[in-house]
């Protein structure tokens, strides 16, 4: 099994962009000498900040042989969140690069100052440690975790704020989350004969079950992508055409283009797209199924949460996907809860008693890899743990056959209609490149921020694609790039509120947000 890069990987001195498992190994084993020279041993925390590859995976996995506990930040975290997470995490060892390193607070603070050391991968930066000093460190011997023992810690996507630190033990992630991904169920798991492709934030707890179900299932080639710049996919496709494709939604965003083009389109080879952490728009689902020019392509759509892992799993064919999104009006189905392993029920949002299927209510999920707190956060984590139980914070509906469909984030939601089917079927009638967020309001419609390439709207354009729709106010107009995302590519919802709301209420309670 071979490893593609699109770039070499930030630990590497070498710049190789051809790996195997092997020389993953080589870097791990290399990498845990880096640390304990440094000064890391058994039950310190290390943070990770850096720019996004699998290196990020890599450096957990040195930390983990040695005992340490890998804090992992997306390199995407603004800084106040970053500084948040950082002090309440209080690393020994902080691992990052010149570019993060280098910023300064208003204060003139760097982020070495919350940490009782620094590592920095690439330059020499004041006070850091480089990784050059302690390459070829003697290999220190492993200290395993326990199983029931604190292993890794990775944050929520901070949508509303600052983000959680979710605790993961060698039970949870390893022993539930990764064990139900590892079965060979094909073809809705990885063939020996796929080329895979996949584009992740490295540092989630998703990049760590996913690479145990790769190295369990052992597909020929894997390309592990650091950046979705077309430019970027485009020529490394075209060379290694992939068969099975899992991206976040602003990756396939990004992508579209492509997929569009005919004479650029390298995903005529995909049997299988995949996609996590957010909902997806309609319109790209079928984009990219029409670009497969394979017989029977799928997407595959997971639902979960962090917490969680996976809590079910649906499949849209081609046919499915090439009816307009308001030919088959609702609430889109999100899942089927996995048997044996996941328990989903809905429940009345103030007395938290079940209600009937096909009623909405607060989405509760029961599944055995549900992790094991909020770091340093346990009021927190007691507002969403009710007994086994687990408050989503989603509005749904449970169907008579078990499928649940979403509605919205409870902290968004209007009774009596669904803002993320609304925006499924805006965006579905809208040009290539507009995204939108539909902001709920007490008392009103809610109000629509219409993001577009330039930052201007065609109002005939949307007049025809709220035709038929519910009320919604006058749409706020921006250009793509200033929404403001998470890490995973979520829209910041509340940053949004905050910016052109004025503090108008909401009608949720963001209680389980």
């Amino acid at each position: 099994m071979l490893f593609r890069l699109d770039r070499p990987l930030d630990i590497d001195p070498i710049g190789r962009t051809v790996i195997d498992v092997a020389d993953m190994a080589e870097f791990v084993r290399r990498l845990s000498g880096v640390l304990h020279a440094a000064g890391v041993r058994s039950g310190d925390r290390v943070a990770v900040f850096k720019a996004n590859h699998f290196d990020c995976v890599l450096l957990a996995a040195a930390a983990s042989r040695i005992g340490a506990i890998p804090v992992m930040l997306s390199g995407l975290l603004p800084d106040d969140a970053v500084r948040a997470l950082l002090r309440r995490a209080e690393p020994k060892l902080l691992v990052s690069d010149h570019q993060r390193l280098t910023r300064e607070a208003e204060d003139g603070s760097t982020l070495s100052s919350f940490a009782e050391q620094t590592l920095c991968l690439d330059k020499e930066v004041p006070d850091a440690l480089s990784l050059a000093e302690f390459d070829g460190a003697a290999e220190p011997a492993p200290v395993p975790r326990g199983n029931g023992e604190l292993m890794m810690l990775t944050h929520t996507s901070g949508t509303t704020g600052v983000p959680k630190l979710i605790m993961y033990t060698p039970a949870k992630l390893q022993g539930q989350m990764a064990r139900l991904e590892c079965r060979h169920l094909p073809p809705i798991t990885y063939r020996r004969d796929d080329s895979v492709a996949v584009f992740m934030p490295y540092v989630h707890a998703r990049a760590f079950t996913w690479i145990y179900s790769v190295l369990t299932l052992s597909p020929a080639k894997v390309l592990l992508m650091s950046d979705s710049d077309p430019e970027v996919v485009q020529p490394l496709f075209r060379e290694h055409p992939p068969t099975v494709i899992e991206a976040l939604p602003i990756d396939y965003a990004r992508l579209e283009e492509l997929a569009l083009d005919g004479r650029r389109n390298v995903f005529s080879s995909v049997r299988m797209f995949a996609s996590t952490f957010d909902a997806v728009y309609w319109s790209t689902i079928r984009t990219f199924l029409n670009a497969s020019r394979h017989r029977f392509p799928v997407w595959r759509y997971g639902y979960g949460q962090s917490e969680t892992g996976g809590l079910g799993m649906t499949f849209i064919t081609r046919r499915t996907a090439n009816r307009r999104r308001d030919q088959k009006p609702g609430p889109r189905v999100v899942g089927r809860p996995m048997p044996t392993f996941v328990q989903i029920k809905v429940v009345d949002p103030q007395t938290f008693r079940p209600v009937p299927n096909g009623r909405p209510g607060l989405v509760f999920a029961r599944t055995k890899a549900r992790c094991v707190g909020y770091y340093r956060e346990p009021e927190r984590w007691n507002e969403k743990a009710v007994g086994e139980w687990w408050n989503t914070g989603d509005i749904g509906i449970k169907t008579r056959t078990g499928s649940v469909k979403l509605l919205d984030r409870e902290v968004n939601h209007v009774p009596g209609m669904s803002c993320l089917e609304l925006e499924d079927v805006l965006v579905d009638h809208l040009p290539e490149r507009h995204d939108v967020a539909l902001l709920a309001v007490s008392g009103g419609p809610p109000v629509p921020v219409v993001a577009t390439p330039d930052g201007r709207l065609d109002r005939e354009r949307w007049r025809r694609a709220t035709r038929g729709l519910p009320e919604l106010a006058e749409p706020i107009v921006v250009g793509f790039d200033e929404v403001p995302r998470t890490g995973t590519g979520k829209i910041r919802r509340e940053e949004l509120r905050r910016r052109y709301l004025d503090g108008a209420e909401r009608p949720g309670t963001g209680r389980w947000t």
